[in-house]
């Protein structure tokens, strides 16, 4: 019996090329677009004007516009519908069809369903409720570099023989004058994958010329993409198509020389062609290629494994490739003729290191570099792990009173409680209001508790599965129902049931791994084991001492604080769990309270240590997973309904424009804080999954210009939760941002402590976590209400760590806050026949966002100053200063591109014989007593002793 597919497909050209024919030639009506009860998917039927496209495209750096369609109904000439998408709502053409499912309404030529119930007003509102959910995205989609995606929707606008929607982009090139003049151009692409055939690309013709104006309408070309699509436009001008004239190639419009920059970025890399042919570039493709910046003559619908592209023909600003370049942060470009650049090909041919910068719309430098430079920048480029200091919890009591504990004991005890909980010793000798009597549980009881995991736990983080494969690591860390629930394709439960059958039960007395699927992974296996005796007796005794005081029925918060959390170069923040229990669990009136002892919340915040999200963290950041320890902070629970407000705030401090050869950055403040805070319990970080994108906070600024001046407010958005006025008053902001402020100078007052004065820091940005509550929290025992107040319950620092290459320089004078920002440090030697000065300097980035610019990116900071004269006046005079001992430094017209110079003041408090060195085009000039002693010829040579990666790459480039 004959197939019916043959058939069909011998129909199909018939009956399109019929209707593409009816379309042109006989005016019939559109069919309406079905009503959607007033519904707005922020699409339209056609496009008026100039004025309407430009209106609704999308419009990139080079000045490319895009417009997004959808033909529904593909080649049915009763129920076709073309609907241009908004390119001012939509990125992707299937965030249209997930926009309309997920808020009720139905997409003709779908089997999927609409979802009912949900009013979503953007896409990303719906995408952050599906990052929200627990269980898999809707609709059977997908999350891939970091968007929505739906497989079905491609697969019925592109991939079926017999397509019900018809997808495509409207693409308008301005004219250019100038080195590479051209005329303006007007055409629709498809997508990278879509095998058009002749009759298709009529019916799009049809379709789209029919709703454009005709000065629009009547010069629309189509441009193809792939290698199938170019073949296609060959045949069709072999054969004379009368559509010949309308077809070109994305290649035809490249230009030599021509440069447009789709995504800026600094990058270096390997730079590789990629073949032409599509089964040799299939193969180059699946080897590794995270540090290759590829080359490539046509745009590619996917982007692989990268550190830059560059394209011989030019993109669309919606090209899908720009946009995971853009989600990617790597440099991204079209260069005219660039494979017949011979430069760039026999650099290619050996995979030669270069340097790219991507900056602004059209400029792009490409650099070729040295192996051992390549080396240099990939050294500097890695993350430098946090340091951990070691300490021995056996020698450590089971809880600490933090109210007791000294300020300057806070950096000792981030190894003993952790960063959260030596934080509330800040927030003590502050003397601001926070959680009464804080305990901490010290890391003992901790890693007595893992003490016979241990073994179980090395064995498992050297498995080569388990380094290799995500799914392995989730499993063994997460337990089998959280894996199902997250791993739910056929292919991830094939893999989990091959996984477990290679580890079977009876083996486990000689494989870890079967051992720990017993155990149903590591979180389990610590939520299970019962704590040793000593450790329950003395952590309940504390809890007692310290909360008994408290009603039955309230609720202690059992708060993470790992040693491996709030360290310098690493917060993990939101990384590890929080947990309540009482102390009384068995007198509550919710049955799922009575299970929430002490010791269940304990474990399972210490369980939590071990989440997947938490170990790949610690994994990306190369962190020793069994060098930490998890501590616990012990305070009453914030109750709900007695939370008038709560919320986040930023504060940065700056005194560093205080100190001696500091430049005074325009608009720099001495303090700002910025304030997210929301009514009620309502957080401010995690609104509820259901409300995602429509429940907003109120955000305040606050600064501080001088010491003495009042703090400026300025209200920057409302609450969608208040209907009018403020969650925090004026009063109240301006008392928290004190508080604040005194939380900000004395951790700097703590943290100098450690460091001479000459490497203090000047600068920190905090975060910091408050609740404003009602009367009556905490519950007491006696009935007597505690007074409404606001409470601060949580600090830490969001400042990095010192940089991958800079520890060795910890010794110098430098402030500690220019060694963590720094781009770049240079020792410049000028010396002359009698004389010799060495500065040590330090720049910081400059195109730094305002709020963390030092001043630095372009006059130095004189950190440290060496002379050696010889054979003057008075004999010979060597000193070596620190910036502290500089009365003032001036560059005079460096921060407006002058050649560098530099007239150092010196302190007479340092006690030389010297009061003014300058050091001006070639000439050292050395003046004691306002009299010139020596002017001599004095050549400066520089020497990078530090370089950011970003700061070493623009020292390549001569930036």
């Amino acid at each position: 019996m004959p197939s019916v597919r043959p058939l069909a497909r011998s129909l199909l050209p018939l009956c399109l090329a019929a209707l593409a024919w009816l379309l042109v030639a006989c005016p019939v009506s559109t069919p309406q677009w079905p009503e959607d009860d007033g519904f707005d998917d922020h699409t339209f039927a056609r496009v008026e004007d100039r004025a309407d496209f430009n209106a609704h495209a999308a419009v990139g750096a080079t000045g490319t516009a895009v417009l997004k369609f959808v033909i529904v109904g593909f080649g049915e000439p009763n129920n076709q519908h073309l609907r241009y998408l908004d390119g001012r709502f939509y990125e992707f053409h299937d965030e249209w069809y997930w926009f309309r499912l997920l808020n009720g309404q139905q997409v003709p030529g779908s089997r999927e369903r609409p979802v009912s119930g949900h009013e979503f007003e953007t896409v990303d509102e719906i995408t952050q409720w599906v990052r929200a959910r627990s269980s898999p995205p809707p609709l059977g989609m997908r999350i891939i570099d970091e968007r929505l995606y739906s497989d079905y929707f491609y697969e019925i606008a592109v991939h079926r023989e017999r397509r019900a929607l018809g997808i495509g982009t409207i693409v308008h090139f301005p004219a250019r004058a100038g080195e590479h003049p051209r005329d303006e151009r007007w055409g629709f692409e498809l997508e990278y994958s879509d095998k058009v055939e002749a009759e298709e690309l009529e019916l799009f013709f049809a379709t789209l010329s029919s709703s454009l104006p005709d000065e629009l309408g009547e010069r629309l070309e189509y441009i193809a993409r792939s290698p199938a699509q170019d073949q296609l436009v060959a045949r069709l001008r072999a054969h004379e198509h009368p559509l010949a004239s309308r077809l070109t190639k994305y290649a035809e419009l490249a230009v030599p020389g021509e440069i447009e920059v789709y995504n800026p970025g600094l990058i270096a890399g390997r730079l590789r062609k990629l073949p032409a042919d599509p089964e040799q570039a299939a193969a180059v493709l699946t080897e590794g290629n995270a540090g290759v910046i590829w080359m490539m003559p046509s745009v590619p619908d996917e982007l692989p494994a990268a550190a830059g592209l560059l394209t011989a023909v030019p993109q669309t600003p919606l090209a899908h490739v720009n946009l995971l370049a853009r989600n990617r942060g790597i440099p991204n470009a079209y260069v005219g003729g660039l494979f017949e650049d011979p430069q760039l090909d026999q650099l290619s041919r050996v995979h030669a290191p270069v340097v790219i910068l991507a900056d602004g719309s059209r400029e792009l430098t490409i650099e070729p570099i040295s192996e051992e430079a390549y080396g240099q920048w990939r050294a500097l480029a890695r993350e430098r792990p946090p340091t951990l200091d070691p300490v021995d919890p056996t020698t450590l009591p089971y809880t600490l009173d933090l109210d007791r504990e000294a300020p300057a004991r806070v950096p000792e005890l981030r190894g003993i409680v952790g960063g959260k909980a030596a934080g509330f010793v800040v927030l003590h000798a502050a003397g601001t209001t926070m959680p009464e009597r804080p305990l901490a549980i010290t890391t003992r009881a901790y890693h007595e508790h893992i003490h016979e995991l241990r073994a179980l736990l090395e064995h498992t983080l050297s498995d080569p599965t388990f380094n290799r494969d995500g799914r392995a690591r989730y499993l063994l860390l997460e337990g089998r129902e959280d894996f199902d629930a997250r791993f739910a394709s056929a292919a991830d439960q094939a893999w989990v049931r091959e996984f477990i059958e290679a580890h079977p039960p009876q083996t486990a007395k000689r494989d870890p791994i079967a051992k720990l699927l017993i155990h149903d992974g590591i979180k389990r296996a610590i939520r299970e084991r019962p704590l040793s005796a000593p450790a329950a007796e003395a952590i309940d005794r504390a809890l007692r001492a310290h909360f008994g005081h408290f009603a039955p029925s309230q609720g202690l918060r059992f708060r993470s604080s790992s040693t491996v959390e709030d360290v310098e170069g690493f917060s993990g923040a939101g990384l590890y769990d929080s947990n309540t229990g009482f102390l009384h669990p068995e007198a509550q009136a919710r049955e799922r309270d009575q299970k929430k002892s002490a010791e269940w919340a304990i474990k399972k915040t210490w369980a939590s240590y071990w989440s997947w999200e938490a170990f790949e963290e610690r994994r990306l950041t190369g962190i020793d997973h069994l060098d930490g320890d998890m501590a616990v902070l012990v305070h009453a629970r914030f109750d709900d309904e007695l939370e008038r407000s709560n919320g986040v705030l930023t504060l940065t401090l700056d005194l560093s424009g205080d100190r001696r050869g500091a430049v005074q950055a325009p608009g720099r403040v001495r303090a700002s804080m910025e304030v997210d805070v929301q009514l009620g319990a309502l957080s401010v970080t995690n609104p509820p999954p259901d409300r995602a994108g429509e429940v907003l906070p109120e955000v305040d600024r606050v600064t501080l210009a001088r010491v003495g001046e009042p703090v400026r407010i300025e209200r920057v958005s409302r609450s969608t939760e208040l209907a009018s006025g403020d969650v925090l008053h004026d009063a109240t902001l301006d008392q928290l941002f004190r508080d604040s402020l005194a939380i900000a100078e004395r951790w700097l007052e703590i943290e100098n402590r450690r460091l001479p004065s000459a490497r203090a820091r000047g600068r920190v940005t905090l975060d910091i976590e408050f609740r404003e509550v009602a009367a009556g929290w905490p519950g007491y025992a006696s009935a007597t209400p505690a007074s409404a107040r606001m409470v601060i319950k949580q600090v830490r620092s969001l400042d990095p760590g010192v940089p991958s290459g800079a520890e060795q320089l910890l010794d110098q004078p430098i402030p500690r806050d220019l060694v963590v920002f720094a781009d770049r440090i240079e020792r410049r030697s000028c010396r002359g026949s009698r004389t010799r000065v060495d500065l040590l300097e330090v720049w910081t980035d400059p195109m730094a966002p305002r709020e963390l610019d030092h001043g630095h990116g372009r006059v130095p900071f004189v950190a440290r100053v060496r002379v050696d004269a010889r054979g003057l006046e008075g004999g010979a005079r060597r000193f070596d200063l620190d910036h502290l001992e500089l009365a003032a430094v001036e560059h005079p017209g460096l921060d407006r591109g002058a050649p560098w110079a530099a007239t150092l003041s010196l302190d007479p408090a340092a006690g030389v014989a010297v009061d003014r060195i300058e050091i001006s085009a070639g000439l050292l000039r050395v003046f004691a007593g306002g009299r010139l002693l020596s002017e001599e010829p004095a050549p400066c040579s520089v020497d990078v002793a530090f370089a950011s990666p970003d700061g070493f790459l623009r020292g390549l480039l001569g930036r």
